[in-house]
């Protein structure tokens, strides 16, 4: 438990000292951009990782556009956001459930508010696609988005499956932006995180993560199915695991 110790103390400690940038950018929110409000996630999300000896290695970058993108990710490990925030090293929001424990989470929470994070409501239909035009929204205005399709942790919904189904309805956020969808897969992270709870067991581990080619399908034809899309995707991550896990 002595690495779940250190990286729990280290959040703590990261953002409670935020707390007067935090200050400084609520009060003069036009002399910050972006990218300086992002680094300071980018920066403690790599800095949790490293502090516990979780090493990225991080392939894919040359096929990331020089615009607004949907990143879509798999999602095996509590850990899997750090990982997102410390290998996208460009302004990102992230697609979140909505659940009172992420709202109300103190500094945290006004730091996802800061980087245009969306909290999507899987209960009910209507606040979802309030959710999906809202996160259209950001990446219209020039802001990247992340989701994790699946829902939950893949081991949760299938214990048998690679990356488990998607919900495709988040899928809908890059046809309603027009945006390049770009798959980030994340390799080797189950083990990082024992448990499903907020205090688990962390372990050292090696991570690779890949941004495979964007996909532009869906712009190109507005009436393909997300359905289709989705286990396209779905299809071309699995891959991209099976081959990693040939080759360790």
């Amino acid at each position: 438990m002595f690495n779940y110790f250190k990286f729990a103390t280290y959040q703590i400690f990261g953002f409670s000292s935020s707390i007067p940038k935090l200050y400084k950018i609520k009060k003069n929110p036009d002399k910050f951009t972006n990218t300086e409000i992002y680094n300071f996630l980018h920066k403690q999300a790599k800095n949790s990782l490293d502090l516990v000896n979780i090493n990225l290695t991080i392939k894919g970058t040359e096929n990331i556009p020089d615009k607004p993108v949907l990143f879509v990710c798999n999602h095996s490990s509590m850990l899997d956001s750090f990982i997102l925030f410390a290998s996208v090293n460009r302004p990102i929001g992230c697609v979140i459930a909505d659940e009172p424990v992420w709202r109300s989470m103190p500094i945290v929470s006004s730091w996802a508010k800061l980087t245009k994070c969306v909290y999507i409501n899987r209960k009910d239909n209507r606040e979802g696609i309030k959710s999906i035009n809202e996160a259209a929204n950001n990446i219209l205005n020039g802001q990247s988005m992340a989701v994790f399709p699946e829902g939950d942790l893949t081991w949760v919904k299938d214990p048998d499956a690679i990356i488990s189904e998607f919900r495709n309805g988040a899928l809908k956020i890059a046809y309603k932006a027009k945006c390049p969808i770009i798959p980030f897969v994340i390799k080797n992270s189950k083990n990082t995180y024992e448990g499903y709870q907020p205090i688990g067991k962390i372990n050292s581990k090696d991570v690779e993560v890949e941004f495979l080619p964007p996909i532009y399908e869906h712009i190109e034809n507005p009436k393909l199915k997300t359905i289709i899309l989705g286990e396209s995707i779905r299809k071309e991550m699995i891959e991209s695991i099976n081959k990693f896990n040939e080759n360790n």
